[in-house]
């Protein structure tokens, strides 16, 4: 569901409540998502519904507080959003144009898990950024599922999936692998060759394999670190 209702202005009032004694002007670029999210809650009365810029600002509203709803989850506040300048601008853009519930989620779990101080490996990067923005929102029944696996044990042999174990139609699927290829989650063989092969006794992370009507689809390293990024860590 979108923010609407009594609700979802409430808790937007909240947050920009707190965002706004969070805010230091001498900490302006750090700060800048904090100060760019708390602009937003603040702006949505206002926002047009039929125009560019209220369909921006109810985005990043609506992200604003499914972030503030995770961050608590993990013990945090709106005191954590700190990212650099570099990073928050193409963060913020991305973010602005996603008006799907489930993608808003996702950008949320992203923002929240990349500013816990827990996670030291976890960041806002543009290469995150960028793939999360490319995504349908179909996509994301094929993520969960992906999610759900252990990527990161190291395997000798693949696991080997195919789309009834995804619970979607084969074609959907294809499209969603297809876009995953493009973005450098997965690479694709289709010249007929049953998988591929490693050394002996090779053992890697991300070992995993999804055999469809097109052909072989191969997870690379970068879908393991898509779900650090994008798993909620409690």
């Amino acid at each position: 569901m979108g923010m609407t209702g009594d609700e979802g202005f409430k808790a937007a009032t909240e947050i920009a409540k707190t965002a706004g004694k969070a805010i230091d002007a001498s900490e302006k670029g750090a700060r800048y998502l904090a100060e760019t999210f708390s602009e937003a809650i603040n702006a949505i009365a206002g926002a047009a519904a039929d125009s560019a810029k209220g369909f921006r600002i109810r985005n990043r509203a609506s992200v604003a507080v499914k972030t503030q709803s995770h961050l608590e989850a993990l013990g945090l506040d709106i005191a954590f959003l700190e990212i650099e300048h570099r990073a928050a601008v193409p963060l913020i853009e991305a973010l602005s144009l996603e008006s799907d519930d489930g993608l808003q989620e996702m950008w949320a779990v992203y923002i929240a898990n990349a500013v816990d101080p827990r996670q030291q490996t976890i960041g806002i990067t543009r290469i995150i950024t960028n793939a999360i923005s490319k995504l349908e929102p179909e996509d994301k029944n094929a993520l969960d599922y992906l999610f759900k696996l252990d990527l990161a044990e190291p395997r000798k042999d693949s696991i080997r999936l195919k789309p009834s174990d995804f619970g979607i139609a084969d074609e959907a699927l294809n499209y969603s692998l297809t876009r995953f290829v493009a973005l450098g989650l997965f690479s694709c063989d289709n010249s007929g060759s049953v998988g591929f092969a490693a050394h002996e006794g090779h053992r890697m992370p991300c070992n995993l394999e999804i055999y469809t009507s097109i052909g072989w689809f191969r997870a690379l390293p970068l879908l393991l670190m898509f779900k650090q990024s994008l798993t909620r860590a409690l």
